[in-house]
Formats: C-alpha cells, structure tokens, sequence
C-alpha cells in the first residue's frame, strides 16, 4: 500500500481492504477491530486509536471497512506514521491478526 498523504488537522474517511496472501478478502464481519497509529514501528505506545464502534463495517464481509480520521487524530507534527489493523475474532480458540504496517505522511495544511 502506497504511503497516504494527510493534511494535519484534516478530517478524512481512511478505507483499508484486509485480503490474505493470496489475495482472497478476509471477512470482518465478525471481528473486533482496533487501528493503531504510532510515530515508528519500534514504539509501544499508540499517537491515536480507532476502536471498533468507529468503523463503519457495511463491506466487512468483503474484507472493506472505513474509519473516520477527525482533525484531532492528523493534528500531529509533520512526518511519518506506522498503522496497523488489528482484528480480533472470539474462539475457541481466540484469534488476533496484525496487519502488515502501512505509512501514513502528516503534511502541513497549506493555507492561501
């Protein structure tokens, strides 16, 4: 996945697609979802979440599901950003996945 640009302080909807590695969508309808952002892959501690409630799941079953990034969420200084999805399914047995990390760019709003 391309790097997505953001403008700080932009509301923007962010749309991920969660296919398997052979391409196949992977159902979320029935998955707990958390987005996590952070300024590099190596910290542990979360710039800002998204929780489940947040996304919008009308697509799940095709592996589609959007979340709204607020202005508060791209108010951050400018640079780079690690996200990640993580979909939790309830068992038995329980199972979490990770997906592989994306970048996210907060750019300074330009304004005329």
């Amino acid at each position: 996945m391309p790097d997505l640009i953001l403008k700080q302080g932009e509301a923007k909807n962010l749309t991920l697609t969660v296919k398997t590695g052979s391409g196949a969508a992977v159902d979320l309808s029935a998955a707990t979802l958390l987005l996590g952002v952070k300024k590099s892959s190596g910290d542990t501690a979360y710039t800002f979440v998204k929780e489940d409630a947040a996304f919008d799941k009308s697509q799940a079953a095709q592996g589609i599901v959007t979340v709204n990034l607020s202005a508060l969420d791209t108010g951050q200084p400018e640079g780079t950003y690690v996200g990640e999805l993580k979909c939790a399914w309830a068992g038995p047995p329980a199972q979490v996945d990770k997906s592989a990390d994306f970048y996210l760019q907060i750019k300074p709003a330009v304004t005329a």
